[in-house]
């Protein structure tokens, strides 16, 4: 296999292509069921398709562009969770055809090959939620062209203004599908100024890159004079730091336990063998780079996944390529890809057939509610559970519910009681799922919405 894929032909992309279908289809995408930031992109997708609008009439901290990519996969696929994992499949063959030909274009090797496109298939195969579709997916597509304008930056033969700009631009665009991935700009920043002749003319133009995504949403918001709820629910919100989770740090440690343990193999590797040019080198220490800040934006990642380390995986491809290559012996060489393929793929089987002990996918998945009279109802829900909308639609305006709280715990606040009037008027609900009763202040003022529900167990129903 090694052999096969150290040929300079890009039809060897298609068997990459091949070995995903064939992995991803049969044990990761249809046989699983459906996890937590699935639903979410399901029920906000249907909200923006209501004709609501994000931030104002909708209580939630998505970043905006994917919100958008959200609306428009609700309006291809609906809830069609085959379709949506197919096309996350697609986007992650897409970006290791693509960072393998960033490499080639680049002359990182020595030779070229396309052994580095399948490594970075087989790392997206480490847990089966790499194949969901996700800002993180698509905020590393965006990330790996500000990649290729950094490499362009880094070879002083192709230094223009354009270059720099395209990298802050890139990494904004990035930071509006994950907004942690803002670090990524003093990132970039501190990489320009170690491996790059930086001007404070170029600096300005990563910054103004950077901050021009962000100018013209903040434009769009304040033209509607919206612009209080896009700052609270957006930047301040993600800001905030929280423990949301869904898989824990020992879990990360068991899944990435052979990328690791290859990557510490390539730096011993590396040290011994190879023999680099002065732009190689740099290419080697950038790739460094890129992983320290890709590791500190996991720290601060908010609602943390397997997913989550999607950024470390150009890094890893590009080391764990080398170490392949730099076998000298061609059986060894051989043995230690398959036992790469296999490791993973066997790592990631068992943990997701539940035998792994160490990995806990439960707070991931949705869990079933048990069969019931609600169903096919629209849901206002105030509580932070959202399996209620696994068999429902959302209405109303609250669909985060840690957000949501600051409005449906003070209802003495004016502009708290307007928001839920408009709510209702706009999206009146079936069913309010509120534990905690905190609409009944709420209905004492709001007197003409208050003879329409009548409270049963942890529900308001709407009176027919």
């Amino acid at each position: 296999m090694l052999r096969f894929f150290r040929f300079n032909d890009p039809y060897r992309l298609l068997f990459v292509l091949a070995i995903l279908l064939l992995v991803g289809l049969s044990l990761f995408t249809f046989r699983q069921p459906l996890t937590l930031p699935e639903l979410s992109q399901f029920v906000l997708g249907e909200m923006l398709n209501d004709d609501k609008s994000l931030y104002v009439e909708i209580v939630d901290d998505t970043p905006p562009l994917f919100a958008w990519v959200s609306e428009l996969a609700d309006t291809l696929f609906g809830r069609n969770i085959a379709a949506r994992r197919a096309l996350a499949l697609l986007l992650i063959f897409f970006s290791a055809a693509y960072f393998s030909i960033l490499l080639i274009n680049n002359k990182a090797y020595n030779e070229n090959t396309y052994l580095h496109a399948l490594v970075f298939g087989i790392l997206c195969c480490s847990s089966f939620d790499f194949f969901i579709l996700s800002p993180q997916l698509v905020a590393s597509i965006v990330l790996l062209f500000a990649l290729n304008n950094l490499f362009k930056e880094i070879e002083f033969r192709v230094q223009r203004d354009e270059t720099v700009f395209n990298l802050g631009l890139f990494v904004g665009i990035a930071s509006l599908l994950v907004f942690t991935y803002s670090i990524f700009f003093p990132g970039m920043l501190v990489i320009l100024l170690v491996f790059t002749r930086i001007t404070v003319r170029k600096v300005l133009l990563l910054t103004v890159g950077f901050l021009l995504p962000h100018s013209m949403l903040l434009a769009f918001y304040w033209y509607g004079d919206h612009h209080h709820a896009f700052i609270r629910y957006f930047y301040v919100a993600n800001v905030t730091l929280s423990d949301a989770s869904l898989i824990d740090m020992n879990a990360l440690w068991v899944l990435g336990a052979v990328p690791i343990a290859y990557f510490v193999f390539s730096l011993v590797m590396l040290n011994r063998e190879a023999r680099f040019t002065k732009y190689q080198s740099q290419l080697l220490q950038v790739m460094l780079w890129w992983m320290v800040i890709a590791v500190v934006e996991i720290m601060f990642t908010r609602q943390r996944t397997m997913q989550s380390v999607i950024t470390l995986i150009p890094s890893l491809t590009y080391f764990i390529t080398h170490y392949l290559l730099l076998i000298r012996r061609k059986q060894i060489a051989e043995m230690m890809l398959w036992l790469f393929v296999v490791g993973i793929l066997s790592v990631s089987w068992i943990a997701k057939s539940g035998q792994l002990h160490a990995v806990d996918y439960n707070k991931l998945l949705v869990i079933e509610p048990s069969p019931g009279n609600i169903e096919g109802k629209r849901v206002m829900s105030l509580d932070k559970n959202l399996t209620i909308y696994v068999h429902n639609h959302a209405a109303g305006f609250f669909l985060n519910a840690a957000l949501s709280e600051s409005v449906s715990r003070h209802p003495e606040y004016f502009e708290n009681v307007l928001l839920m009037h408009r709510s209702f008027e706009k999206d009146a609900p079936d069913l309010i799922v509120d534990k905690n009763n905190w609409m009944e202040p709420f209905f004492l003022r709001m007197p003409q919405w208050k003879n329409r529900y009548v409270r049963e167990g942890d529900y308001y129903k709407r009176l027919r």
